[in-house]
Protein backbone atom coordinates (compact mmCIF):
# COMPACT_ATOMS: atom_id res chain seq x y z
CA UNK A 1 0.00 0.00 0.00
CA UNK A 2 1.39 3.40 -0.95
CA UNK A 3 2.27 5.63 1.97
CA UNK A 4 -0.23 8.33 1.02
CA UNK A 5 -3.06 6.09 -0.11
CA UNK A 6 -6.44 7.67 0.65
CA UNK A 7 -8.41 6.00 3.42
CA UNK A 8 -12.14 5.51 3.84
CA UNK A 9 -12.11 7.90 6.83
CA UNK A 10 -11.07 10.74 4.53
CA UNK A 11 -14.33 10.46 2.57
CA UNK A 12 -16.73 9.49 5.32
CA UNK A 13 -19.93 11.47 5.76
CA UNK A 14 -20.00 12.12 9.53
CA UNK A 15 -22.94 10.60 11.37
CA UNK A 16 -24.28 14.03 12.35
CA UNK A 17 -24.59 14.88 8.64
CA UNK A 18 -26.39 11.65 7.70
CA UNK A 19 -29.99 10.70 8.58
CA UNK A 20 -30.18 8.46 11.63
CA UNK A 21 -32.54 7.87 14.53
CA UNK A 22 -33.18 5.68 17.53
CA UNK A 23 -34.91 2.31 17.09
CA UNK A 24 -37.66 3.46 19.47
CA UNK A 25 -38.63 6.40 17.29
CA UNK A 26 -41.55 6.19 14.88
CA UNK A 27 -42.01 5.93 11.14
CA UNK A 28 -43.11 9.58 11.26
CA UNK A 29 -39.79 10.49 12.90
CA UNK A 30 -37.95 8.60 10.15
CA UNK A 31 -39.91 10.41 7.45
CA UNK A 32 -39.19 13.77 9.05
CA UNK A 33 -35.51 12.91 9.41
CA UNK A 34 -34.96 11.72 5.84
CA UNK A 35 -36.97 14.62 4.39
CA UNK A 36 -34.80 17.08 6.33
CA UNK A 37 -31.83 16.06 4.17
CA UNK A 38 -32.89 17.67 0.90
CA UNK A 39 -31.04 19.75 -1.65
CA UNK A 40 -31.87 22.07 -4.53
CA UNK A 41 -34.91 24.05 -5.52
CA UNK A 42 -37.04 20.91 -5.87
CA UNK A 43 -36.04 19.63 -2.42
CA UNK A 44 -34.60 16.42 -3.82
CA UNK A 45 -33.74 13.90 -1.14
CA UNK A 46 -30.00 13.46 -0.70
CA UNK A 47 -30.20 10.00 0.89
CA UNK A 48 -32.48 7.01 0.45
CA UNK A 49 -31.86 5.26 3.74
CA UNK A 50 -31.40 6.03 7.43
CA UNK A 51 -29.21 4.41 10.02
CA UNK A 52 -30.87 3.14 13.20
CA UNK A 53 -29.13 3.17 16.59
CA UNK A 54 -30.09 1.81 20.00
CA UNK A 55 -30.13 3.67 23.34
CA UNK A 56 -26.36 3.11 23.67
CA UNK A 57 -25.89 4.81 20.27
CA UNK A 58 -24.79 1.52 18.70
CA UNK A 59 -25.77 0.82 15.12
CA UNK A 60 -28.55 -1.80 15.00
CA UNK A 61 -29.97 -1.49 11.49
CA UNK A 62 -31.02 0.65 8.59
CA UNK A 63 -34.27 1.74 7.03
CA UNK A 64 -34.70 2.27 3.30
CA UNK A 65 -37.48 4.14 1.54
CA UNK A 66 -38.94 0.77 0.62
CA UNK A 67 -38.96 -0.21 4.32
CA UNK A 68 -40.84 3.01 5.09
CA UNK A 69 -43.47 2.08 2.50
CA UNK A 70 -43.75 -1.36 4.11
CA UNK A 71 -44.75 0.42 7.29
CA UNK A 72 -47.03 3.04 5.75
CA UNK A 73 -48.77 0.93 3.09
CA UNK A 74 -48.52 -2.71 4.18
CA UNK A 75 -51.65 -3.84 2.31
CA UNK A 76 -50.39 -2.39 -0.95
CA UNK A 77 -46.95 -3.90 -0.49
CA UNK A 78 -48.45 -7.32 0.29
CA UNK A 79 -50.80 -7.11 -2.69
CA UNK A 80 -47.86 -6.51 -5.03
CA UNK A 81 -46.24 -9.72 -3.80
CA UNK A 82 -49.13 -11.97 -4.89
CA UNK A 83 -47.65 -14.39 -7.40
CA UNK A 84 -50.83 -15.42 -9.18
CA UNK A 85 -52.95 -12.30 -8.91
CA UNK A 86 -55.53 -12.68 -11.66
CA UNK A 87 -55.04 -10.02 -14.26
CA UNK A 88 -51.51 -9.25 -13.13
CA UNK A 89 -49.77 -7.59 -15.99
CA UNK A 90 -49.62 -4.09 -17.35
CA UNK A 91 -52.87 -3.22 -15.54
CA UNK A 92 -51.67 -4.61 -12.18
CA UNK A 93 -50.62 -1.16 -10.81
CA UNK A 94 -54.28 -0.10 -11.07
CA UNK A 95 -54.77 -2.12 -7.88
CA UNK A 96 -53.20 0.86 -6.09
CA UNK A 97 -56.13 3.04 -7.13
CA UNK A 98 -58.53 0.68 -5.34
CA UNK A 99 -56.52 1.06 -2.14
CA UNK A 100 -55.94 4.81 -2.35
CA UNK A 101 -58.63 5.94 0.10
CA UNK A 102 -57.71 3.41 2.78
CA UNK A 103 -53.98 3.97 2.29
CA UNK A 104 -54.17 7.70 2.91
CA UNK A 105 -56.61 7.21 5.79
CA UNK A 106 -54.45 4.54 7.48
CA UNK A 107 -50.95 5.93 6.91
CA UNK A 108 -51.23 8.63 9.57
CA UNK A 109 -52.05 6.02 12.22
CA UNK A 110 -49.45 3.59 10.89
CA UNK A 111 -46.79 6.31 10.97
CA UNK A 112 -46.79 6.05 14.78
CA UNK A 113 -45.34 2.51 14.71
CA UNK A 114 -41.79 2.07 15.97
CA UNK A 115 -39.11 2.15 13.29
CA UNK A 116 -37.45 -0.92 14.82
CA UNK A 117 -40.26 -3.05 13.36
CA UNK A 118 -39.27 -2.14 9.80
CA UNK A 119 -35.51 -1.83 9.87
CA UNK A 120 -33.25 -4.22 8.06
CA UNK A 121 -29.95 -5.62 9.21
CA UNK A 122 -26.67 -4.09 8.17
CA UNK A 123 -24.70 -6.96 6.67
CA UNK A 124 -21.40 -5.14 6.31
CA UNK A 125 -19.34 -2.45 8.02
CA UNK A 126 -16.07 -0.91 6.94
CA UNK A 127 -13.24 0.28 9.17
CA UNK A 128 -12.22 3.92 8.90
CA UNK A 129 -8.57 3.04 8.23
CA UNK A 130 -9.44 0.84 5.23
CA UNK A 131 -7.72 1.91 1.99
CA UNK A 132 -10.14 3.57 -0.40
CA UNK A 133 -9.73 0.98 -3.17
CA UNK A 134 -10.42 -1.86 -0.74
CA UNK A 135 -13.57 0.01 0.29
CA UNK A 136 -14.59 0.25 -3.36
CA UNK A 137 -13.97 -3.48 -3.85
CA UNK A 138 -16.15 -4.27 -0.81
CA UNK A 139 -18.97 -2.08 -2.09
CA UNK A 140 -18.83 -3.48 -5.62
CA UNK A 141 -18.66 -7.11 -4.52
CA UNK A 142 -21.47 -6.80 -2.00
CA UNK A 143 -23.72 -4.28 -3.76
CA UNK A 144 -24.19 -2.67 -0.37
CA UNK A 145 -24.14 1.09 -0.18
CA UNK A 146 -23.92 3.20 1.85
CA UNK A 147 -21.54 1.38 4.16
CA UNK A 148 -21.38 2.32 7.83
CA UNK A 149 -17.86 3.38 8.81
CA UNK A 150 -16.57 2.31 12.23
CA UNK A 151 -13.57 3.45 14.23
CA UNK A 152 -12.72 1.54 17.42
CA UNK A 153 -16.06 -0.30 17.10
CA UNK A 154 -18.01 2.97 17.14
CA UNK A 155 -20.00 4.24 14.17
CA UNK A 156 -18.55 7.51 12.89
CA UNK A 157 -20.52 7.88 9.66
CA UNK A 158 -21.05 6.33 6.24
CA UNK A 159 -19.27 6.08 2.94
CA UNK A 160 -21.21 6.03 -0.30
CA UNK A 161 -20.29 4.97 -3.79
CA UNK A 162 -20.64 8.61 -4.84
CA UNK A 163 -17.71 9.74 -2.68
CA UNK A 164 -15.55 6.86 -3.86
CA UNK A 165 -16.41 7.57 -7.50
CA UNK A 166 -15.56 11.26 -7.14
CA UNK A 167 -12.19 10.59 -5.50
CA UNK A 168 -11.12 7.73 -7.75
CA UNK A 169 -11.99 9.57 -10.96
CA UNK A 170 -10.19 12.65 -9.59
CA UNK A 171 -7.09 10.51 -8.97
CA UNK A 172 -7.38 9.20 -12.53
CA UNK A 173 -7.56 12.82 -13.79
CA UNK A 174 -10.73 12.10 -15.80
Amino acid sequence: MAENSPLVRDFTIPLDRYPHLNENQTLQDAITQIRSFTVGENDRMRYSCLLVVNDQNQLVGRVTLKDLFHGLAPRLVEATKVEKFEGKGSEFPNLAILMEDSLFADCKQLSQKKIGEFMGKIPLFIKADTPLLKGLALMLSNDNTPLPVVDNDKIIGVIRLEELFTEITRQCAL
